[in-house]
């Protein structure tokens, strides 16, 4: 019983060979929001481990040189969220500086977002603009945005409306065109 959980990680880094590396949204894409474990395995190497806090929690990555792009932007990190074996969160972080490649490329697979960009102050009150544009379906609830808490780190969090709750809760507490501190 102790082998159980090597068993398990060694299994998925082994049994999902279809995608060796490319496109974050071809083994991780929001279509696959909502689905088995064992489907998005099917088209995604991933490394996964049960969550510590959270016995339904299983917390996913891309195994080196698999779905290390978005937009043909390269990935800094990336992590899918399982609950109860079904994928509910995708966080996805990469630098500001392909913000605008990947908001084409997401704009292209998702469609028009809601700009809900805002005023950022940073030290000694300089201000400037932060890009955020918000999805809104019944089915996936998406956030891109160009400086997530960091000055140098763009993400995109996507997921269903339950798991992106507090993400667009705390995205929608600054009003489009407001300003909030960095």
């Amino acid at each position: 019983m102790r082998f159980a959980a090597p068993m398990v990680a060694l299994a998925l880094m082994w049994g999902a060979g279809s995608v060796d590396a490319g496109e974050l949204f071809e083994g991780l894409g929001p279509r696959l929001i909502g689905r088995q474990l064992t489907d998005v395995l099917e088209g995604a190497e991933l490394a996964c481990k049960q969550d510590g806090n959270e016995a339904s929690v299983r917390r996913c990555q891309p195994l080196p040189g698999a779905l290390d792009t978005l937009g043909g932007a390269n990935i800094t990190s990336a992590e899918a969220m399982f609950v109860d074996k079904e994928l509910e969160l995708v966080t996805v972080y990469f630098s500001d500086r392909d913000f605008a490649k990947v908001s084409a490329y997401v704009t292209q697979q998702l469609g028009g977002g809601q700009d809900w960009s805002v005023t950022l102050r940073g030290g000694m009150n300089m201000g400037f603009k932060d890009q955020i544009f918000i999805w809104e379906r019944d089915d996936l609830h998406a956030v891109l945005q160009q400086f997530d808490r960091k000055i140098d780190r763009a993400s995109l969090i996507y997921g269903t409306p339950q798991a992106m709750a507090e993400v667009i809760k705390r995205i929608k507490a600054t009003p489009p065109g407001g300003v909030r501190d960095l």
